[in-house]
């Protein structure tokens, strides 16, 4: 867990890209897309990452989530061939005041872009929530319902592979080692596989929003989900160096869940299948020396639980600008970079 300090407090946000492309640097379409990836792209970057909880019921009771008080960051990075380092530093003067409760939490999502393949890793592990919209189950005199025993555990990985590496490029809008000089779209299939738990001290579902819920005393809930997915990514490009980047897939799983009573320590099952999404956006500029960008990523995981029937949805999502430059390395460098495409085959 990362803890907040009295000025500030570390986060490091480390992603570095081990994907494999099975095509040597050339066999693109260079009309479409350039490829930089003989330099090193440098970045500095602001981002906030989350993950949030949510419950709905079939029932006449309220819609609610539980946020978790997260940073802004600060970081710096760089990527060389298909190697990507960053490193974020959350900043307290930036950071939302702990009227919301305080959260630990150990965020390690990963997303690796290759030529041919991109991968989504996810790695929660979040303590303390609050609950919204503001004022939901508040006690008096307090702005929000909150619980610092709530915890969410997500591990898991979403894997697709582009039908059209050859004129779409993923890196050029996410990873800014490449430039998209044409608009082109691809369809993308793959699969995704997640585990993830949630329990608390005390019963997850306030009494005030729903009793019955609350009476079944349910503390704690657990998933695992696998299935195929479909989806398709597309960039436009306006004049070469403005892009819009939108991509989305979808993910039919099959899932087993569990509920656990805390009174009667009875488990509910249920075996069904579920949609899940994963959303890719992004807005900027790009020529041949820098690029300027805006990114979303968001994860998007839904599960029902088999005593209550509530339907608990999961959203794990990063928010980043970026401000990136190329630069041209000499021999020495070089040398020394060397073993960074021999080992992950770029």
């Amino acid at each position: 867990m990362v803890k907040k300090c009295p000025l500030f407090f570390f986060l490091f946000s480390i992603g570095f890209s081990v994907a494999r492309a099975q095509l040597p640097l050339h066999d693109h379409d260079s009309t479409y897309y350039v490829t930089y990836r003989d330099r090193v792209t440098a970045r500095a970057y602001l981002s906030r990452k989350y993950t949030v909880l949510r419950f709905a019921s079939a029932g006449p009771f309220p819609k609610f989530n539980y946020s978790p008080n997260t940073t802004l960051n600060v970081g710096i990075g760089a990527t060389y061939h298909a190697f990507t380092l960053n490193i974020g530093i959350g900043v307290n003067r930036f950071n939302p005041k702990e009227i919301r409760g305080k959260t630990r939490y150990l965020d390690l999502q990963g997303h690796f872009y290759a030529r041919d393949w991109n991968v989504d890793i996810l790695g929660e592990f979040y303590k303390g929530y609050y609950l919204t919209p503001k004022g939901y189950a508040a006690p008096p005199g307090e702005d929000y319902y909150k619980r610092p025993d709530l915890e969410l555990d997500v591990f898991g990985v979403a894997f697709y592979k582009s039908l059209n590496e050859r004129r779409f490029s993923y890196q050029a809008g996410l990873l800014q080692n490449e430039w998209q000089k044409k608009s082109a779209g691809a369809i993308l299939l793959g699969g995704e596989i997640y585990y993830g738990a949630i329990r608390g001290d005390s019963v997850l579902v306030p009494y005030i929003l729903d009793s019955n819920y609350y009476k079944g005393n349910i503390n704690k809930f657990h998933f695992f989900e696998i299935g195929p997915g479909i989806g398709y990514g597309y960039t436009l490009v306006i004049r070469q160096h403005f892009f819009a980047l939108a991509s989305g897939t979808v993910n039919l799983a099959f899932r087993y869940s569990r509920e656990r009573s805390a009174s009667t320590g009875k488990y509910g099952d249920r075996f069904d299948f579920t949609p899940n999404d994963i959303i890719h956006l992004g807005v900027g500029y790009n020529n041949d020396n820098w690029c300027l960008s805006a990114l979303w990523v968001s994860t998007r995981l839904n599960v029902k639980g088999g005593v209550s029937d509530y339907r608990y949805g999961i959203t794990a999502g990063n928010y980043r600008l970026i401000y990136a430059k190329r630069f041209r390395i000499n021999r020495k460098v070089r040398k020394i970079l060397e073993p960074i495409p021999a080992i992950i085959g770029q």
